[in-house]
């Protein structure tokens, strides 16, 4: 069975994708609490979603049912199944401790039963919904599939064989549909169904059912009224002491509810949770039926006022960029533009980033359309510029073991989660105390008009005072862990991530991890710590955003304090979070991953997770998500604080990656590599408007460190990434060619990458054209301060002190004299920029604009570039 989709099945995917993504919060099927399951759907009318959600105890496997009517004369066409499905795989780390019933290996099944009951058809096998059984979209299929894949909502297809065909029904009678949650893997309790068809062999949706999405506003509304339900819920939503850790590991946590959730359950009543959803995760946890009936009573009645936005749900992702955004209410951001607005094509990612509309035409822009894209001086809006990938769910966000479980009061001299500790470090960490300052804070400063989100009324120096503690919020937790990417052992003691560690690893049972004991190692153990921590700071900065209305006018929380003339000057757009700190960019796998060593100490495994070696594309493309998304959120404000909120070369790097690893061998894999592709177009512009601030780009009165020298902060420092050569085609003396990155995008508009080129040469113009050469620092080749010699450094933001000829590669063709490891220079990579850009016809004046400041910052004698 092939797992490519046809055109007309893609563009029905791509219909019903986007009827989803717009779609209000839906309603459930209603589950029983201590049996298998068996919920009914009869009737003309689709409810949707299924949530197949329980306990998840794999003796008592949750079934989950629904009818679908297709007329008499169409009943011969019918092909297959399809559906979407939100986390039809396993994404987390697996369970490693000792449990009462093996885990699931495979979560979810199926099976069509057409006009057989379910009693009659107890005999009918059940298909489990795998990679092998099923087709899945294009973007699903290459870029992870179902197991901790890229994508947390898939597009899936069964094709039926003719016994299956053989009992299905005319529309009279319906045929019946059953979905099945095998069993928790330890940490998911089940899966949603949120589209159903019977379709033809062309994608025709066959079944004739009204689909009827769920109203969970009722369900608020219905909570509005107090009981004595509230009450019991209110103690069991903050009660320490009570939850278990999932159905199948009994041992009691120290985290509440409140812990792990926005504290006050904002996000539960905010993003759609079901009551039943809230139900059966209250049983996956160890409480009664009637338990969580009482804390979903507590969130309804307490959190009425979160104002109900029913494009937010389960499925849809957070902040996914989308047209119209901005047009929206504030407290509409955060529910994003919904699973319809990530692309699927190459076209439309172009068409997006330069503000055509996504018509299925033709590309057609011009050097103008490029040009007013690609300016330096303009401000990108990647809020509402919808992009080829799908951003994590709320569930994404959600720690899988809460830092007061990881770091428990009593097991470490050092300290605890709860009261702070000093591990490896010099100084305390206090991340939750420093939590609470923050929530008082905000407490203390309401705006005395009652007003949600209008924070006009701060004084400079109280700008100034929550600006520092939201900063520091992000490094405190950082610094609890100690370390730094890749690498959080500490060369003496240990740190806060090695000591979380070691209480994970204390219970881990061998029964348990003999099925992937990569995912039981000391490392990986660490990366579960990592996780836990920066999961619960991006929670917590997701509750101060939205519960206090922190979300609008950047300006007012990020600038600049004169404390002598008592101003403020704020940077930053019209929307976005304040958090120039560690943030939602910390939680991609390539930020939480500690490096695997052999014993000569090469790194054998890297980038990626401990749990992910077998599917490394999945954890690429989780890493381009939350690397997009805090582009999307808060890209940063032009500040001395360099890259924070954003890492743009891990950005960029990362989207390179994504589409290197998946390669070009069919047209899909190109098509989607091409659409990663566009993504880094608009991760170069972006950073270009980042960088364009009055920094100097050097203080040669300082000093200190170059690592700490100002200019480090300044246009200075991405004047490697901008320049015009990362457009082209690149020919280093030692390395080779190296095609275009650009180059693919001429199949769906010839001479496109030419027009970008053009673009990129202005956009390095703005930048630097007008720049005084004086005030360049140069490099000093001696100088390793930056961790390597500094002309090549990875944090340089040096000019060379001269000129040196590109090397002559014969037959009229150059190339970039480079060192050892193929690195070269800024004024290498410029003198080749301006001899290829001619080679391939760039447009003169802009070129010219940039051949004479090349010639002011190195005047030595012409090269062949000239």
């Amino acid at each position: 069975m092939t797992n490519q989709p046809s055109g007309h099945i893609r563009a029905a995917i791509a219909s019903v994708w986007l009827a989803l993504g717009l779609a209000a919060s839906l309603v459930t099927s209603a589950t029983g609490a201590d049996a298998a399951t068996h919920a009914t759907a009869t009737g003309a009318t689709l409810q949707l979603p299924l949530e197949v959600l329980g306990a998840g105890l794999p003796s008592k496997p949750t079934i989950v049912q629904a009818v679908l009517n297709v007329d008499a004369s169409q009943l011969a066409q019918v092909d297959r199944l399809w559906f979407s499905c939100h986390r039809c795989g396993f994404f987390g780390p697996p369970e490693f401790e000792a449990t009462t019933q093996a885990p699931a290996r495979v979560k979810a099944s199926l099976r069509v039963l057409g006009g057989t009951s379910a009693d009659a058809g107890a005999d009918i096998p059940w298909v489990d919904i795998t990679d092998a059984n099923v087709q899945l979209a294009d973007a699903e299929r290459l870029q992870g599939g179902l197991a901790r894949g890229g994508l947390y909502t898939a597009r899936i297809g069964l094709v039926l064989d003719a016994s299956t065909k053989a009992r299905l029904v005319a529309a009279a009678s319906g045929n019946l549909i059953q979905f099945r949650f095998n069993g928790t893997d330890g940490e998911s309790n089940g899966y949603r169904v949120i589209a159903l068809q019977l379709q033809d062999a062309q994608g025709r949706n066959l079944a004739t059912n009204a689909v009827q999405f769920a109203n969970i506003k009722k369900q608020k509304d219905a909570g509005k009224t107090w009981s004595e339900d509230v009450a019991a819920g209110d103690t069991l939503w903050h009660a320490s002491g009570v939850l278990a850790k999932s159905s199948i590991v009994p041992r009691k946590l120290q985290a509440a509810c409140a812990s792990c959730h926005a504290p006050t359950g904002r996000d539960l009543q905010y993003f759609n949770y079901s009551d039943n959803a809230i139900v059966q995760r209250s049983r996956f946890h160890g409480l009664s039926k009637l338990q969580g009936q009482q804390i979903a009573a507590y969130l309804r009645y307490s959190q009425q006022a979160v104002p109900h936005v029913a494009q937010a749900a389960p499925w849809n992702p957070p902040y996914q960029p989308g047209a119209g955004l901005d047009s929206r209410p504030i407290t509409e951001w955060a529910a994003g533009a919904g699973l319809g607005a990530a692309l699927d094509t190459t076209t439309q990612a172009l068409q997006a980033v330069f503000g055509k509309p996504i018509d299925g035409q033709p590309l057609s822009l011009t050097q103008a359309d490029v040009d007013k894209v690609m300016d330096a001086s303009a401000t990108m809006n990647t809020r509402e510029m919808a992009v080829p990938l799908q951003y994590p769910d709320w569930n994404a966000w959600l720690p899988a073991a809460h830092p007061l479980d990881v770091w428990p009061e009593g097991f470490s001299p050092a300290g605890s989660f709860a009261k702070g500790a000093q591990f490896s470090q010099s100084s305390w960490q206090d991340p939750n105390g420093n939590a609470a300052k923050i929530e008082s804070w905000l407490q203390g400063h309401l705006n005395p008009n009652g007003k949600y989100g209008d924070w006009s009324h701060l004084t400079p120096a109280q700008r100034n005072e929550i600006q520092q503690l939201f900063a520091n919020s992000g490094w405190i937790a950082y610094g609890f862990l100690g370390g730094g990417r890749g690498n959080h052992v500490a060369s003496s003691g240990q740190y806060g991530a090695q000591v979380g560690a070691s209480r994970l690893a204390a219970l881990a049972a061998s029964a348990t991890t003999a099925s992937e004991p990569e995912a039981a190692t000391t490392n990986a153990f660490i990366e579960r710590a990592m996780m836990s921590l920066l999961q619960w700071n991006a929670v917590q900065q997701w509750h101060w955003a939205t519960g206090y209305g922190l979300e609008g006018k950047q300006k007012w929380f990020i600038g600049d304090y004169d404390a002598n003339a008592n101003t403020w000057k704020g940077r930053g757009e019209v929307r976005g979070w304040p958090f120039n700190t560690v943030s939602v960019f910390f939680l991609a796998p390539h930020m939480l991953y500690q490096a695997d060593t052999d014993a000569t100490g090469k790194v054998t495994r890297d980038l990626i997770h401990a749990w992910e070696t077998h599917n490394v594309i999945g954890s690429y493309y989780r890493t381009n998500a939350w690397y997009q998304m805090q582009m999307s959120i808060n890209p940063g404000a032009q500040s001395d604080w360099v890259n924070f909120s954003m890492d743009w070369p891990y950005l960029t790097g990362f989207d390179e990656l994504l589409t290197g690893t998946l390669g070009g061998a069919t047209p899909a894999q190109q098509e989607l590599g091409n659409a990663s592709t566009v993504r880094l177009l608009q991760a170069r512009i972006k950073s270009a408007q980042f960088v364009n601030n009055a920094i100097p780009l050097y203080v040669a009165s300082d000093t200190g460190s170059l690592i700490n020298n100002r200019g480090r902060y300044s246009r200075a420092q991405a004047m490697k990434h901008l320049a015009p050569s990362n457009f082209m085609d690149r020919a280093t003396a030692t390395m080779g060619t190296a095609g275009s990155p650009y180059a693919p995008l001429d199949r769906y508009q010839p001479g496109l990458s030419l027009k970008l080129l053009n673009g990129a040469i202005s956009q390095f113009n703005t930048l630097y054209a007008s720049t005084d050469p004086a005030a360049w620092r140069r490099c000093d080749p001696a100088n390793t301060e930056l961790g390597e010699p500094e002309p090549t450094a990875g944090f340089a933001f040096c000019v060379d002190k001269g000129r040196t000829p590109l090397a002559a590669m014969g037959n009229g063709q150059y190339a970039e004299t480079t060192d050892a490891y193929g690195r070269a220079s800024p004024e290498q990579f410029l003198q080749y920029a301006l001899w290829k850009a001619t080679q391939m016809g760039a447009e003169t004046t802009r070129l010219q604009r940039l051949t004479d400041w090349t010639y002011r910052v190195w005047p030595a004698p012409a090269s062949p570039a000239r």
